[in-house]
């Protein structure tokens, strides 16, 4: 079942998910922080990003558990002159808990986020991804989502 973010029903489990999510990436890209060291700024700062573009958290529960969760915020600018001063819509996260993957949780909550947008007469919707994530990727490319642009880096103390 998908539901909206309730914080006294989803802050200890969100809390968690967000820790993995971190985590999950610093598996890929040690340099970002760990997730029990930005977890709570992180809600605050997505729940902020929520109230201002017009978004929502929606939560993932199997069996009254929580599971995963996707933020969606639906008025985004890139602030880029080159863009055309387009809004957009933003898959801001998407983390299903270990222990729930491959049960197909990821594609209903990107679903449900797709129909939040909607909702809210979004056209484009985007999504991040790091390029060594590729199970994201793969989610993302089935449900349609194509690259947009690449941001390469280059470690010049090499």
């Amino acid at each position: 079942m998908i539901v909206h973010y309730d914080r006294q029903a989803h802050a200890q489990a969100l809390r968690e998910l967000v820790i993995e999510l971190q985590d999950y990436e610093r598996d890929i890209d040690p340099r970002m922080s760990s997730g029990a060291a930005i977890a709570d700024q992180y809600i605050a700062q997505m729940l902020l990003r929520c109230k201002q573009a017009i978004g929502q958290v929606l939560i993932a529960e199997v069996d009254g558990e929580v599971a995963g969760f996707v933020t969606v915020l639906t008025r985004v600018s890139s602030g880029e002159l080159g863009d055309g001063d387009i809004e957009y819509g933003l898959i801001a996260d998407l983390v299903v808990a270990a222990e729930f993957r491959r049960q197909g949780l990821g594609q209903r909550l990107l679903l449900a986020g797709e129909d939040f947008a909607r909702s809210k007469n979004v056209r484009w919707l985007r999504i991040g991804v790091l390029d060594g994530n590729q199970a994201a990727m793969d989610l993302y490319a089935a449900q349609g989502f194509s690259v947009l642009f690449s941001e390469l880096e280059k470690d010049l103390k090499q």
